[in-house]
């Protein structure tokens, strides 16, 4: 994909979208008996509301009532930065200090304090477990009552398992993004040249990128999140070392990762290892490329509807183990894409997950052998009725 942000046909998702996301969250509580929901994680406040970038420090609730739009319980601080990125409205705030209107001082009197006011009959409080620090869920059931708090972490999974199509047209934009970063990358990658200026100018490239994807936008910033996972030589064996101060030399692998958020705090999986100048790589990292994009293909042949998760990592395990290795695992085959990390399902041994269309995966199995180097092919797919499309270019470095 190389779209031009000037006159890209992709969507962007609007309020309509985050209403009918809402919806499907509001159907998923009545079916599992949920009155409201208290969801502290940044992932779904993107997904339900477009709120985007906020530091979270200080815990930001945003409550949704199972017949009832949803609102935000903030701290001060962000309030008016939530109000000027989206249109939930702020229902309440908590402050650090003592006001004469009595506002709570902290983050669980003033939720409980809305939730009383919204649902004062309550009786089950759904709580994002997996996206929630452990002292603030403590602090939670203390004001709240331990009996009324159920985590609702995978039925959420299940809201967000299937993408709409302005999720999609996100990825799109991230496929995009990590395109211009591999060719950035590559620019780079040559004997002498430390680990970490592959990472600069790969992060250089992504935050320009996303800067044209956000043409001026005032509220978004084209930063990029995270650390940047990728390393040469022996490093790569390692499977997520960060970019260090290594010296690239003649012959190495240097496996590039841009498995992160590159726009809209959405997420991507693209990988590919690259030959460090113009030697051929030794026997052993030569067979090891080789087996580890094998492994991917017969991963990718597998996937279509109907087909478990399980089956998809078992067509790369039976590749990878053809090569004779003790030990070459490192990770499972891939996972699901979209603003977790990671998003479900998993790829991963026995998973029982069948595949659907609508599903944004990726698929990344990979060969790591210690004191030799490490090697994997990885690109985003959306299951379709048929298959896949490969949304991330599966010609792009392939021919390593």
């Amino acid at each position: 994909m190389n779209e031009n942000p000037a006159n890209s046909r992709l969507t962007f998702p609007s309020d309509a979208d985050y209403a009918k996301r809402v919806e499907r969250a509001q159907t998923a509580m009545r079916e599992n008996g949920i009155d409201v929901l208290a969801m502290s994680g940044v992932d779904n406040h993107r997904f339900f509301t477009g709120l985007d970038g906020i530091p979270v420090v200080r815990p930001i609730w945003l409550v949704l009532p199972q017949d009832a739009a949803p609102a935000f319980v903030s701290p001060r601080i962000e309030a008016s930065e939530i109000q000027a990125q989206c249109s939930v409205p702020v229902a309440a705030e908590w402050v650090e200090w003592e006001e004469p209107a009595g506002t709570p001082m902290s983050f669980a009197a003033a939720l409980a304090q809305h939730l009383g006011k919204v649902t004062p009959k309550a009786s089950t409080i759904g709580v994002d477990f997996d996206a929630t620090w452990a002292r603030n869920l403590d602090l939670v059931r203390e004001a709240l009552g331990a009996e009324r708090i159920k985590d609702v972490s995978a039925m959420l999974r299940e809201v967000r398992r299937l993408k709409d199509a302005a999720t999609i047209d996100v990825v799109r934009r991230c496929a995009d993004i990590v395109t211009h970063q591999f060719h950035a990358s590559r620019e780079v990658i040559a004997p002498g040249v430390p680990d970490w200026e592959v990472a600069l100018a790969s992060r250089t490239a992504a935050m320009r990128r996303a800067a044209e994807w956000w043409n001026g936008d005032e509220e978004h910033a084209p930063l990029v999140q995270g650390f940047h996972v990728m390393a040469s030589g022996e490093r790569s064996s390692r499977a997520h070392p960060s970019a260090g101060g290594r010296v690239m030399r003649e012959g190495d692998v240097m496996q590039l990762c841009y498995c992160g958020r590159p726009f809209f705090g959405h997420g991507i999986c693209f990988d590919r290892p690259v030959l460090v100048g113009s030697t051929a790589f030794p026997a052993e990292l030569r067979k090891i490329v080789d087996v580890a994009r094998a492994a991917q293909e017969a991963a990718l042949a597998k996937v279509r509807p109907g087909v478990k998760a399980g089956e998809v990592h078992a067509a790369a395990v039976e590749v990878i183990q053809s090569g004779g290795w003790d030990n070459p695992f490192r990770h499972r085959t891939g996972r699901g894409v979209g603003l977790s990390d990671p998003e479900w399902p998993e790829l991963k041994a026995n998973d029982p997950t069948v595949l659907e269309p609508g599903m944004l995966l990726g698929v990344e199995p990979g060969v790591y052998i210690a004191g030799v180097g490490g090697a994997r092919f990885g690109d985003t797919i959306l299951v379709t009725e048929t298959g896949y499309e490969p949304l991330t270019p599966l010609d792009l470095g392939r021919d390593v």
